[in-house]
């Protein structure tokens, strides 16, 4: 048993950090990167990702919060600043399949625009995980995103 729990772990560390790799740093503000896809289908497209490992990665219109093994998020939360936290939200379907939550809309720019962004994802074993993260450069570079990025 303790095997199987070790070798979960090891493949979201593995998860985060092939999130973190993608494509070349072409700017960095505060504690944010701008990278750039330059292989793949995702050619040109970019992405926003926190310079320290992290599930948190923002894209045009969405951030996603990966790394989750499919079909096991219960639901989550998520807090900006100094904020009331979000209530409970149940992920669909596409969200279930790919093992990640996507926050678009007005929570989506709430969120760039703040300063400390905290949530929190329960599995369907009721084991939370929980991350906070600094979003000090982020509406900077999210800015640069939307002007250089497909």
């Amino acid at each position: 048993m303790k095997l199987l729990i070790l070798a979960g772990l090891a493949c979201l560390v593995t998860e985060i950090a092939a999130a973190q790799g993608v494509g070349t740093t072409i700017s960095s503000e505060g504690n944010w990167d701008l990278r750039k896809s330059s292989t793949g289908p995702d050619d040109g497209s970019c992405v926003l990702t926190p310079k320290t490992p992290s599930r948190v990665q923002v894209t045009r219109g969405r951030i996603n919060l990966t790394g989750m093994p499919k079909k096991s998020i219960f639901n989550y939360q998520y807090r900006v600043d100094d904020g009331p936290a979000s209530t409970p939200v149940f992920p669909s379907e596409a969200m279930q399949a790919e093992g990640k939550i996507s926050i678009d809309g007005d929570a989506m720019r709430e969120i760039v625009k703040g300063q400390r962004f905290r949530f929190r994802m329960l599995d369907r074993w009721h084991e939370a995980i929980s991350e906070d993260v600094d979003l000090n450069g982020l509406s900077t570079l999210y800015e640069q995103l939307e002007a250089t990025c497909r």
